[in-house]
């Protein structure tokens, strides 16, 4: 290969196009990375060709070397060394506006990005690769569905078996496996995957530990008796769901949505989410909750429906305190974990959230 783009790069491009690995296809052995950096020449088509699949103010690529003598910076090219033998399938060959080169696998990827960012913003990413949604400025809601061949870019399985197939010490692999442990599969927006996060992730990240969450599940619930006196059962699919068990150990579950209007903008499917939420709605044995816009970017608002949730939940208020709870150890820990889970809130919903 002669050009191998990575990193932030590749991650953008990679979200940003339809999935290049189609069903079937057979994955490519592609193993010699390049030695050096790409002639300029080669480097200025390249960004002209993928100006549309980088966020903004991205105006250096990042690329992958395997010699150190042929690493170096330049204006527009960020270098990346890597001498470590990659398995099969960690680059895929594709081509933009003629120009032909090789993106990381998005397996790799996520491997690269657990160098560059936080704990938390790696767990983002990683439900962005899993997701069901490419982004597309041109959209309302900035992002699309992935459909037919447009299939997901890859699963938590998948990963958890690529990092699992690098020796033991590869730099990162820790992390990226860490990080794997709360990534769920299946977001359609980066709103409801920074909501399962804020929902989801222990206390130590930033969360609010509610319960196990799932995202778009088919649930079968009970729906009374037919006519003929038969159980009758139907399936119902809430963007977020949540199963936690309350204090008497019952299992409860809490289903979340997030406003259609302002993520999955096209009229019909507006139409559709509307339908799935009012048949969500009158469910005796399952609590269903629409977060909006309004209530997700005010953060008073956010943790309003945050504690319904955990209400519902039958959950406890966390952090559990011991003893008096206006000590000085219970109020320093409670002003630490809600500290935490302002940042978290406002790195994946509100003002700082991540460009992807």
């Amino acid at each position: 290969m002669d050009v191998c783009i990575s990193h932030q790069t590749a991650l953008s491009y990679l979200l940003r196009v339809p999935n290049l690995r189609q069903p079937g296809a057979r994955q490519s052995r592609a193993a010699a990375i390049p030695e050096r950096v790409p002639r300029s020449d080669v480097t200025r088509k390249l960004l002209d060709a993928l100006v549309g699949c980088l966020p903004e103010g991205h105006g250096r690529l990042d690329v992958l070397v395997s010699s150190e003598n042929g690493r170096y910076n330049t204006g527009s090219v960020r270098a990346h060394l890597c001498t470590t033998k990659l398995p099969a399938g960690s680059f895929i060959p594709t081509d933009a506006m003629g120009v032909e080169f090789h993106v990381c696998a998005p397996e790799l990827v996520f491997l690269q990005m657990a160098g560059e960012v936080e704990l938390d913003h790696l767990i983002y990413i990683g439900f962005a690769l899993c997701s069901a949604f490419r982004l597309d400025s041109w959209e309302p809601g900035g992002c699309v569905h992935r459909e037919g061949y447009d299939a997901p870019l890859t699963t938590v399985d998948r990963m958890r078996a690529y990092l699992e197939r690098l020796p033991e010490g590869t730099r990162n692999r820790a992390v990226a496996l860490r990080a794997l442990q709360h990534v769920r599969a299946g977001a359609r927006s980066p709103r409801e995957a920074g909501i399962a996060m804020v929902i989801g992730l222990p206390l130590s990240l930033g969360g609010y530990s509610l319960g196990e969450t799932s995202m778009n599940p088919e649930i079968r619930v009970y729906d009374g008796i037919d006519s003929r006196g038969e159980p009758r059962w139907v399936t119902r699919i809430p963007d977020i769901l949540v199963v936690a068990h309350d204090r008497s150990g019952r299992e409860r579950r809490v289903g979340v949505d997030f406003d259609a209007k302002s993520t999955h903008g096209d009229p019909v499917k507006v139409r559709k989410d509307v339908d799935r939420r009012n048949l969500l709605a009158p469910m005796a044995t399952f609590t269903h909750f629409t977060l909006g816009s309004a209530q997700v970017k005010n953060y008073v608002a956010f943790c309003r429906e945050i504690d319904r949730i955990r209400r519902a939940l039958g959950q406890r208020q966390k952090p559990r305190l011991v003893g008096n709870a206006d000590s000085e150890r219970n109020r320093r820990l409670v002003a630490t974990t809600r500290s935490r889970q302002f940042d978290l809130w406002n790195r994946v919903l509100g003002a700082e959230c991540p460009q992807l």
